[in-house]
């Protein structure tokens, strides 16, 4: 995950900083508030946020003063990563865990960190917040579904 001036930055809607679930904060994760889904009982906290910026599904994790942004879907089986846990490895850097498998991908790299020996990297995004609190995620290039014109209506 690299930050430069070929990045273009997708902002997020209707989700500021403040309110991303903070990872860090152990006060947080005592709060548990649950809500229906589709006549199922969900408890709605310890979760990232899952938004669509340049046509992708995006996961969002805040840990402490920063945001972290991963590809949706686990590249190992397709699983929501929005789902999974954060964790902090004892080299102290932070990984989601898939709910599916349990695989972890390194936030900064996407690199997999379990199970060992593997060669799949989740992809990461950077993600910028102003002094207002709103997200802004960077891509590399606009989606190609963007210049799809077969679905479009003229």
């Amino acid at each position: 995950m690299t930050d430069g001036p070929d990045k273009i930055y997708f902002p997020v809607e209707d989700l500021r900083f403040e309110d991303l679930y903070d990872w860090s904060d152990a006060v947080q994760k005592c709060k548990v508030t649950t809500k229906k889904v589709k006549g199922l009982q969900r408890q709605d906290s310890c979760t990232g946020a899952i938004v669509k910026a340049n046509d992708t599904e995006v996961a969002l994790f805040r840990f402490k003063d920063a945001v972290f942004a991963v590809n949706e879907k686990c590249p190992h089986l397709g699983g929501p990563l929005h789902l999974g846990d954060i964790e902090v490895l004892p080299d102290l850097s932070l990984c989601v865990k898939c709910p599916w498998h349990s695989w972890r991908f390194d936030l900064q790299t996407g690199k997999v960190k379990a199970p060992k020996g593997r060669d799949i990297t989740a992809i990461t995004y950077n993600v910028k917040v102003d002094d207002d609190g709103k997200l802004f995620i960077g891509f590399e290039e606009f989606s190609k579904d963007y210049f799809n014109l077969d679905d479009k209506d003229f």
